[in-house]
């Protein structure tokens, strides 16, 4: 009788934890904008073609509102972009710190490829690396389409990322097999 309730109990607790990490997993899938700022330095390869290497800053805005994964953190992302506005094509990538107002912090890398300019548009897609205080051991792939809204005069840029929405899905899917 005490083996049956002990192997009832290990069980229990066995599946308690499967569906826990399972959702713990799915916890970190976040969806919302990150508003981002970018300053950098540029290289011309050759005329219509640039290399560029500089950081992405800005807020991030989660879908859900107050009190809820990263809404309103900071995230800064130091990053490089190969630009080519001859084959209107652009690929990036990097590594992005998020920081919230308690100062716990998530890290992650990202990657991405698209088409150049203002209203130019990169799909990719990033994941977790780690994390201290409330996102240590956070974990998980997702996907973002970047748009570059203005190329200013001095330079720098703007524009806004989307995080895990249906469009960029289905961009990210296109980008990857089409």
């Amino acid at each position: 009788m005490k083996s049956t309730r002990r192997m009832l109990y290990l069980a229990a607790v066995g599946t308690g934890l499967i569906f826990c990490g399972g959702a713990q997993a799915e916890d970190w899938k976040v969806t919302g904008e990150f508003g981002w700022f970018a300053v950098g330095k540029a290289q011309e390869i050759e005329k219509g073609h640039s290399y560029w290497v500089g950081e992405y800053a800005g807020t991030f805005f989660n879908d859900k509102g107050e009190n809820t994964l990263f809404h309103r953190a900071g995230v800064k992302c130091p990053s490089w972009a190969d630009i080519d506005f001859n084959n209107k094509k652009s690929k990036g990538g990097g590594y992005c710190v998020i920081a919230d107002l308690n100062g716990d912090r998530a890290y992650l890398t990202w990657q991405g490829a698209g088409t150049p300019g203002p209203g130019g548009r990169l799909a990719g897609t990033f994941q977790y690396t780690g994390g201290t205080g409330k996102y240590q051991g956070i974990s998980g792939d997702n996907t973002f389409v970047g748009t570059t809204q203005v190329n200013w005069n001095d330079g720098t840029s703007s524009g806004y990322a989307t995080w895990n929405g249906r469009r960029a899905k289905s961009l990210v899917r296109a980008r990857r097999y089409g």
